[in-house]
C-alpha cells in the first residue's frame, strides 16, 4: 500500500513539474511573439486637399466635401505600419444634417449628404492571419475656421490634450474605450479611430492604449498636413 501511494505521489510530482515547465515554455513563447510589430512615423506626401474658398461665417455643404479617402494614401499607411499587407479602403457616406435642422425641414437635400465623407481602411499587420486592423477617418464639418473653433467646442467635448494634436490645431479624446480623436485644423473638423489585434515593439502598454496614444496621432499628422 505504501509503495503504491509513493508511486502515485511520484507520478503526481512528475506531472506537476511537467505542467510547470510547459507553462513556462508557453509564457516564454508568447512573450517573444508579442510586441514584435514595428511602429513607424507619419510621412505625409507633398499634397494638399483643395477646398473652395469659404467666406467668414460660412459652411461648406456636405455634397461639396472632398473625398475622405484622399487624406490618407497607402504609402502613408506603410510609413506608419512597416510590414503592413493587404491594405483596402472603402468610401462611406456621411449625413451632415442635425436633428434640429431635420425638425425644421425634414425634406431630403443633396447638400446634407457627403457620398464619401468617411473612409474605412482594413489591413493585415505582421502576426495577423487576416485583415484585422482597421483605421477610419471621417469628416465632421468644413466651414470658416473661426466657426469651426466655436462649433468644435460645442459638439466635440472631451479630454483636451496636445498629445493627439500632431499638426492639428486642437484634438480631444472623444471616447476612452474606443480611443477616437476629434480634431480641427483650419476649416476642417474630423475624427480618426480604429483598432488592432497586435502588440507593438517596445510598447509595454496594452494595444488599445498604444493605438490611441501612439498610432492615431500619426494619422492626425498625416491628415493635418493636407490642410494649409
Amino acid at each position: 500500500m505504501l509503495k503504491n501511494r509513493a508511486a502515485v505521489l511520484t507520478l503526481l510530482g512528475v506531472l506537476l513539474i511537467s505542467n510547470v515547465v510547459l507553462l513556462a515554455f508557453l509564457i516564454g513563447t508568447n512573450a517573444s511573439s508579442e510586441g514584435d510589430v514595428a511602429l513607424g512615423r507619419a510621412a505625409p506626401r507633398d499634397a494638399t486637399i483643395g477646398l473652395p474658398e469659404i467666406k467668414a461665417g460660412s459652411v461648406l455643404a456636405a455634397n461639396q466635401w472632398p473625398d475622405a479617402c484622399a487624406f490618407v494614401g497607402q504609402e502613408e499607411i506603410k510609413a506608419i505600419f512597416p510590414g503592413v499587407k493587404d491594405i483596402a479602403q472603402e468610401s462611406r457616406p456621411v449625413n451632415a444634417v442635425s436633428i434640429k435642422d431635420f425638425a425644421a425641414d425634414s425634406s431630403w437635400k443633396e447638400s446634407d449628404r457627403s457620398a464619401a465623407g468617411q473612409c474605412l481602411y482594413s489591413m493585415r499587420l505582421p502576426g495577423e492571419t487576416y485583415s484585422a486592423t482597421q483605421f477610419w477617418f471621417r469628416i465632421e464639418a468644413v466651414a470658416d475656421p473661426e466657426l469651426i473653433v466655436r462649433y468644435a467646442d460645442r459638439v466635440a467635448p472631451g479630454t483636451n490634450t496636445n498629445q493627439g494634436a500632431r499638426g492639428a490645431d486642437r484634438c480631444v479624446i472623444t471616447g476612452l474605450a474606443e480611443g477616437s480623436w476629434t480634431c480641427r485644423k483650419g476649416p476642417l473638423l474630423f475624427t480618426v479611430g480604429g483598432q488592432t489585434t497586435v502588440a507593438f515593439e517596445g510598447k509595454p502598454a496594452p494595444a488599445p492604449f498604444v493605438w490611441r496614444d501612439e498610432v492615431l496621432p500619426e494619422f492626425v499628422r498625416t491628415v493635418s498636413a493636407k490642410i494649409t
